[in-house]
C-alpha cells in the first residue's frame, strides 16, 4: 500500500440492520471511531464495556479488538478508519504520549453540540472530496483527514482534561516502541529485542515505557499478540496450529499456554465463544 492510499479516511453509515458486519472490529494497522448519532450501542474492548448514546464518540485504537455487544433497534452511527502511521503521527505531533495512552484506555467522549457539528461537517467534506479526487485533490483529502484527527483530539481533551505536557525523551521512546512493535510483534516477543532496536538497556527501556504508559513493555507486547491471535481465531477456517506458526510460536502447545496466560482461556475455548457470540449478536436490546 502506498503513502497516498494511507491518507484515506474510510467512512461507513450503519444502523441496526447492518451493524452485525462490524461484530468484531480488529484493525491492527488502523485507528478508528464510531460516532453514535441515534439510539445506543455497547462496545467491548480489553474486557471492559462502553455504553454510547446519541452524541457520543468512541475512539478505537490500532492493535486492539472492539466487539459489538448490544445495540438498540433505532441505532444510527458513522464508523470511520484511518491508517495507523498517518493518524498516529498526526495526533502525536500535537499531544503528549500520556494523552494518547489515556485515550487508549478511556475511549468514549460526550460531544457538545458544537463539537458534534464540527465533526459531522468534516466527515461531510471528506466524503465530498474523496469522490473522483485528482492528485492535488487527494492532498486536499489528506489535509481534511488530518484536520478531522485534530478535531477529534481537541474535542476529547476538552472533555477529558489529561494535563498536556511538552514532548519528552520518554514520549519519543514510547512512540518509537509502538512503531517497532507494530512491525515486529508477530515474530518478536522478547523485550530485549525492542530495547536493542531503540539502543537502550532492557532495564532503562522498561522503566521509561512503564513510567510513560502505565504498562510494561511485556504487557504491550502481549496486548498486540493476543489481539492478533483473537482476530485469527475468529477466522474459523484457519487451524490453531497454523495460527501458532504465523505468530512464531515453536509449537501449538506453547501458543496455547501463552494465550491462556494472557486471555484467560484456551484458544479452542475462545474460538468456541466466538461462535456463540456470532449467533447472539443480533439479539438487540
Amino acid at each position: 500500500m502506498n503513502r497516498e492510499e494511507n491518507l484515506e479516511l474510510e467512512l461507513d453509515e450503519v444502523d441496526a440492520a447492518d451493524i452485525g458486519r462490524y461484530h468484531r472490529v480488529v484493525h491492527l494497522e488502523k485507528n478508528g471511531f464510531l460516532l453514535c448519532k441515534q439510539g445506543r450501542i455497547t462496545l467491548g474492548m480489553d474486557d471492559k464495556e462502553f455504553d454510547l448514546h446519541a452524541g457520543e464518540l468512541y475512539i478505537y485504537p490500532a492493535f486492539s479488538q472492539t466487539v459489538v455487544l448490544r445495540y438498540s433497534n433505532d441505532l444510527k452511527a458513522t464508523i470511520g478508519m484511518a491508517d495507523f502511521d498517518f493518524s498516529f503521527s498526526s495526533l502525536e505531533s500535537v499531544s503528549d504520549t500520556r494523552s494518547l495512552v489515556y485515550i487508549r484506555f478511556n475511549p468514549v467522549v460526550r460531544l457538545t453540540d458544537e463539537q458534534y457539528r464540527r465533526i459531522e461537517e468534516l466527515i461531510g467534506l471528506v466524503r465530498q472530496r474523496q469522490v473522483g479526487a485528482s492528485v492535488i485533490g487527494r492532498q486536499v483529502v489528506a489535509a481534511l483527514v488530518q484536520a478531522f484527527c485534530f478535531e477529534v483530539l481537541d474535542a476529547y481533551i476538552a472533555n477529558h482534561p489529561v494535563g498536556q505536557e511538552k514532548t519528552t525523551h520518554r514520549d519519543n521512546v514510547f512512540r518509537k516502541f509502538l512503531v517497532a512493535l507494530y512491525g515486529n510483534f508477530r515474530m518478536r516477543r522478547n523485550v530485549g529485542f525492542y530495547a536493542r532496536e531503540l539502543c537502550l538497556s532492557p532495564r532503562y527501556f522498561a522503566t521509561l515505557i512503564r513510567e510513560r504508559s502505565g504498562k510494561t513493555p511485556a504487557e504491550w507486547i502481549s496486548m498486540f499478540v493476543i489481539a492478533e491471535a483473537k482476530r485469527r481465531l475468529s477466522e474459523l477456517q484457519v487451524s490453531i496450529k497454523e495460527i501458532a506458526m504465523a505468530l512464531n510460536f515453536p509449537s501449538q502447545s506453547l501458543f496455547g499456554r501463552y494465550f491462556k496466560l494472557y486471555a484467560g482461556m484456551s484458544p479452542s475455548d475462545y474460538r468456541a465463544s466466538v461462535g456463540v457470540a456470532n449467533k447472539s449478536v443480533n439479539d438487540n436490546e
